[in-house]
């Protein structure tokens, strides 16, 4: 079992920082492909809220960040 590793303020910052900079900035490969002309959008029963878009895309960024720098500090 993984030992937890503590959260300090810096890291609380910076995961913050970079979820709002998830939220406030996508690739526009990503932006094209998910939002503007994803067909899937037609098949669905609900409405998707573009606000529900941005957070899920800012909260998927942050998560491979998260997992990077663990990755770059255990073997690098």
């Amino acid at each position: 079992m993984e030992k937890s590793i503590p959260v300090t303020k810096k890291q609380i910052v910076f995961f913050a920082l970079v979820f709002i900079c998830g939220f406030l900035f996508q690739p526009r490969g990503v932006v094209d492909n998910f939002w503007l002309k994803a067909d899937f959008y037609n098949d669905i029963p609900f409405r998707v809220p573009y606000l529900a878009f941005l957070a899920l895309y800012a909260f998927l960024n942050t998560l491979v960040v998260w997992y990077v720098v663990k990755f770059v500090k255990k073997y690098l």
